[in-house]
């Protein structure tokens, strides 16, 4: 089964961060993770993720995070609320329709087309630009200023512990921003359609700039470019533009259009599709590209905390010792025994035993002395007889054993290296003393001697002890 792992979000961020300031492991803990959860290897996120929330229980977190993180929700939902319906209420503004003049679709435009993209644009620039000129930029978003009102609201917590990168603040920024504006498009679409559909209106357009019929049917034209060859009944035509113009002079309407009054509802359509592509549909896209961005910068932000960079070489590096554990020594001539004593380990055996070893620690071995295994077995310890009577008759070929050198041979270890002999598919047996982790497991020439008189003792040809 899959391990899951929180995903990367500005909380799971924020709480790595945390757990960095107080606690990063050492390279034994972190190399043994490595080892534990190898299918995370091409994955440096995911693999950080799940060892801070391995680890998190060793931190007591500070409520600070968890306040501003629930602050900028309520905040976040309070101002979507809010977008969406006074989107409404301008549209229904924009639509308002007494019976005596027409709705102007130049203004409903301007609000529904022009400043949509005009905001996209300044969003661009945003995006591309860096320090005083993205703060100049955010002075011309609303959003900025209804942002610096809620923080003079009074609240218990105000700072996070940890400190947000300006660029993810950016980010973060803009994120809020287009999903803040989609919504107000989405109620200003919504008036549209709600006003259409309950009230009979009056379409018409004006201008006091001297805008012929055919150029402002031309510009339509233009705007309607994305869907009129879909949706042709939702671009006005030139009959319908001529119509619909009308002058305020007088605050009166001609006769013509007061005759030709129920044709003038007909530019809804276009209105709406204006609305849909312009306002909703392109901001939705932008959006995305923005959330793409914000995940883009939240990750280097993540990969570029303190200590990380630590924490990844540890995985990755063996937990070897960079100096020999042993001394050079002279060439002695000693006499010569028959003690079964190997100076060689080989690096690859079918089966690694590690007595009284947990199944992290024998990863952890195995990764230092660079020895590779197709199984791995723990046993003694907390196992019980028929635990490890199972595994000693599940073994074959050449195995390896290691055992803790400062701990003599007990009986049950003797019962157990008993049945290892008498399995018939196991060849040879490798007894590996090893020393403790923070000495690199080199072990004292004196416990070294008192397995090698052990084994001895045994009389039996399989049975070697490795003295590296």
């Amino acid at each position: 089964m899959q391990t899951k792992t929180p995903k990367l979000s500005l909380k799971s961020y924020l709480d790595f961060a945390t757990l960095l300031r107080s606690y990063r492991g050492d390279h034994e803990q972190n190399r043994i993770f490595a080892l534990t959860h190898k299918s995370f290897v091409t994955d440096p996120i995911r693999r950080l993720l799940l060892w801070g929330k391995e680890h998190r229980f060793k931190v007591s977190f500070s409520s600070d995070t968890d306040h501003y993180l629930k602050h900028l929700s309520v905040i976040t939902s309070f101002l979507a609320l809010f977008a969406l319906i006074f989107g409404f209420l301008v549209g229904l503004g924009l639509l308002s329709y007494s019976g005596e003049a027409p709705v102007n679709v130049i203004y409903y435009l301007f609000v529904a087309a022009f400043l949509p993209l005009l905001s996209l644009f300044l969003s661009l620039l945003s995006m591309m630009s860096k320090g005083m000129f993205f703060h100049f930029f955010t002075l011309l978003f609303p959003l900025h200023w209804i942002e610096k009102l809620l923080e003079l609201i009074p609240r218990q917590h105000k700072n996070v512990m940890v400190e947000i990168p300006p660029n993810l603040l950016k980010w973060m920024f803009l994120d809020r921003l287009q999903r803040f504006s989609l919504l107000f498009s989405m109620g200003l679409l919504m008036a549209l359609l709600g006003v259409v559909v309950v009230k009979d209106i009056a379409f018409g357009w004006s201008s006091t700039l001297n805008v012929s019929a055919e150029e402002f049917h031309a510009l339509l034209q233009m705007i309607a470019l994305p869907w009129q060859a879909w949706i042709p009944s939702a671009v006005p035509s030139l009959e319908l533009v001529e119509m619909s113009h009308y002058f305020r002079l007088g605050e009166h309407l001609n006769s013509e259009m007061i005759h030709h009054a129920d044709k003038l509802g007909a530019w809804w359509k276009f209105l709406a599709m204006s609305t849909l592509v312009y306002a909703v549909l392109l901001r939705l896209l932008f959006w995305l590209l923005v959330r793409y961005g914000y995940r883009k910068v939240l990750q280097k932000s993540f990969l570029g905390l303190e200590g990380v960079e630590t924490i990844l070489r540890e995985f990755d590096t063996p937990f070897v010792s960079t100096e020999s554990p042993k001394e050079e020594q002279h060439l002695e001539i000693v006499p010569e025994t028959n003690e079964q004593v190997s100076e060689d380990i080989r690096t690859t055996y079918h089966d690694v035993l590690g007595w009284n070893f947990s199944d992290e620690e024998i990863l952890l071995a195995n990764d230092s002395k660079e020895i590779r295994a197709k199984k791995l077995f723990s046993v003694g310890g907390s196992h019980t007889f028929t635990e490890d009577e199972a595994i000693a008759h599940q073994v074959t070929q050449t195995l390896l054993l290691y055992v803790k050198s400062w701990e003599p041979p007990t009986m049950d270890f003797v019962d157990f290296l008993e049945m290892l002999i008498e399995n018939e598919k196991v060849t040879s047996i490798e007894i590996y003393p090893l020393g403790t982790v923070g000495r690199y497991y080199e072990s004292d020439e004196k416990d070294i001697a008192v397995w090698k008189r052990k084994i001895q003792g045994l009389k039996s040809k399989k049975v070697w002890v490795i003295d590296a």
